[in-house]
C-alpha cells in the first residue's frame, strides 16, 4: 500500500559543496505537511557520506545503486530516474518537486498554484522555466538542440546503442509535438502526479542511458513529452518561479517583494555571494515563522 502525499520533494545532493541544509530548511518551512522529502545521496559515490540530517519523519535518504553513470549530464538523469522509481513504489504524490541544492523555496503556497495549473490543463505534465524566462524573454534551447541532433544523427553511429535509444525517445516525443532541445530548466521543476506515474509505468525510469552530453533537464523534458504530456511555463515574470541557470534573476529583496516562491541559483547576484544571499532569504524565512507564531498563539 503506497502512502498518499500532497507533494514529494526530490533533492539530489552531490559533492559540490552546496549548503543543502539551508535548502532543506526552506523546504521544511514552506511546503505542506502532507509530504515526503527524498534526499538523493550522490555524495556516497565519492566514498564520503552526507552530514547528519535532522531526520524529521517525512525525510528519507535514497542512495542510488552502485555502477550507474557518474557524469553530471545523463548520469544525473539515470540516478534521478532510479530515485523517482523508488519514490513511486512507496508513495502516491499529487505532484513531485525536483529541486537543486542551490535553489530555495521563498514562501508557502507552491502546491496550490501547481494544483490549479494541472487542474486547468490535464495535459500538462511538467511545470517550470520553459519557453519564457523570468525577464519575459525567450529561453535559448540552441545548445541542447545541437547536442541532440549530433547524438541522433550520423555521428551517433560511432556508438550505435546510444543512437538507437536517443532516436527512440526522440521519435516518441516528436509524435506529441516535441521540438528538439526544448526543456524546463532543471534547477526546479514540478511534475504532475499523473505524468510522473505514467513515465514510471512506461518504463522510462528503467532505461539505461548512455554516457552522453545531454543534461538531466533535457532528458526529463523529452521523456515527459514522449509520455504524452506537455510542459507549462511557470517561470515567467508573473509566475511563481524565478530561475536562471547561473546566478539569481533579480536581487533577493526584489524576488521576495515580487512574491516569488522558488528561485535558482543562489550562488551569486552581482556582488553578493552565496552566503550573503542565503542569509537574506533565511532572515526572511525566520521573520515569516515568527509572524506565523504570533498569528497563531497555540
Amino acid at each position: 500500500m503506497r502512502t498518499k502525499v500532497r507533494i514529494a520533494i526530490v533533492v539530489p545532493v552531490g559533492p559540490c559543496g552546496d549548503d543543502y541544509h539551508d535548502t532543506l530548511d526552506s523546504v521544511l518551512s514552506y511546503t505542506d505537511r502532507s509530504r515526503v522529502i527524498v534526499i538523493m545521496d550522490d555524495v556516497a559515490r565519492t566514498g564520503q557520506s552526507l552530514a547528519d540530517l535532522t531526520d524529521p519523519p517525512d525525510l528519507v535518504v535514497y542512495r542510488p545503486p552502485a555502477g550507474l553513470p557518474d557524469n553530471a549530464y545523463s548520469g544525473l538523469w539515470v540516478k534521478l530516474a532510479a530515485a523517482y522509481h523508488w519514490l513511486l513504489e512507496r508513495y502516491e504524490p499529487e505532484m513531485v518537486l525536483r529541486l537543486d541544492t542551490d535553489a530555495l523555496l521563498l514562501g508557502p503556497g507552491i502546491e496550490v498554484l501547481a494544483e490549479r495549473a494541472f487542474a486547468a490543463d490535464p495535459g500538462l505534465g511538467l511545470l517550470g522555466s520553459y519557453r519564457i524566462g523570468p525577464d519575459g524573454g525567450q529561453r535559448d534551447i540552441s545548445w541542447p538542440a545541437r547536442q541532440l541532433r549530433v547524438l541522433a544523427g550520423a555521428r551517433g553511429l560511432v556508438h550505435p546503442g546510444q543512437r538507437s535509444l536517443i532516436r527512440h525517445y526522440r521519435r516518441l516525443a516528436r509524435a506529441h509535438g516535441y521540438v528538439d532541445g526544448e526543456h524546463a530548466l532543471g534547477g526546479a521543476v514540478i511534475f504532475g502526479g499523473a505524468a510522473i506515474g505514467a513515465m514510471d509505468r512506461y518504463g522510462f525510469f528503467a532505461s539505461t542511458w548512455p554516457d552522453v552530453m545531454l543534461g538531466e533537464d533535457h532528458i526529463t523534458s523529452m521523456l515527459t513529452i514522449a509520455a504524452g504530456y506537455r510542459i507549462g511555463d511557470f517561470g515567467g515574470p508573473d509566475d511563481p518561479m524565478a530561475l536562471k541557470w547561473i546566478g539569481l534573476p533579480s536581487h533577493p529583496a526584489d524576488l521576495l517583494a515580487g512574491g516569488k516562491l522558488i528561485t535558482h541559483s543562489v550562488r551569486s547576484w552581482q556582488d553578493l555571494d552565496e552566503a550573503q544571499i542565503r542569509a537574506i532569504f533565511a532572515d526572511a524565512r525566520n521573520r515569516n515563522q515568527i509572524e506565523g507564531q504570533m498569528a497563531d498563539p497555540r
